[in-house]
């Protein structure tokens, strides 16, 4: 007479044997599911910060790049960004007019370069003296503190803002 094992129901056998490879496949299976519940988290979170704000994730972003400009760059360049701020008139090399940058560039605005001017990785003149400092190297010391957004990702929100305020007609530049 002959035995046969059946296996219980769901296909998982009882074999001792086979008890390594049914924990490998459930330490997988948790370790993909933990992954896609860490990324809804944060899926989650940045959907109710846009949506907290009452606005659709482009004003955010402009909203959120103007709140840096204020905060960084409107003592020297001025409220309305065209270069008259009050600690900025009292520099020997007067900052330029944030509104034009697309005008002084055949109507495109360099969004490559001046992202990379503001995150200080191209030196651009009067930028690289005490008069103009590391915003930049200032925001990557705020990383992850409650209240801030990555360093890179406020440079990129305030060279979008730049780019929503140029008095020029543009065509992208990317």
């Amino acid at each position: 007479m002959t035995s046969r094992r059946t296996k219980p129901a769901g296909g998982l056998s009882a074999d001792p044997a086979n008890v390594g490879s049914i924990a490998q496949t459930l330490h997988s299976w948790i370790g993909k599911e933990a992954t896609i519940l860490v990324l809804a988290i944060a899926i989650l979170t940045a959907q109710t910060r846009i949506a907290a704000s009452g606005s659709d994730a482009w004003t955010t972003i402009i909203r959120e790049g103007a709140e840096e400009y204020k905060e960084s760059c409107a003592a020297c360049h001025g409220t309305d960004a065209q270069g008259r701020g009050d600690l900025g008139q009292k520099l020997f090399k007067k900052p330029n007019d944030l509104t034009e940058i697309a005008k002084r560039n055949n109507g495109a605005f360099p969004f490559r370069r001046v992202f990379d001017i503001i995150a200080g990785d191209q030196p651009v003149d009067g930028h690289d003296t005490m008069h103009m400092p590391k915003y930049a190297e200032r925001m990557k010391g705020q990383d992850f503190q409650p209240g801030y957004n990555r360093a890179h990702l406020r440079v990129l929100e305030l060279t979008h803002y730049l780019e929503s305020i140029q008095s020029a007609q543009q065509t992208p530049q990317r």
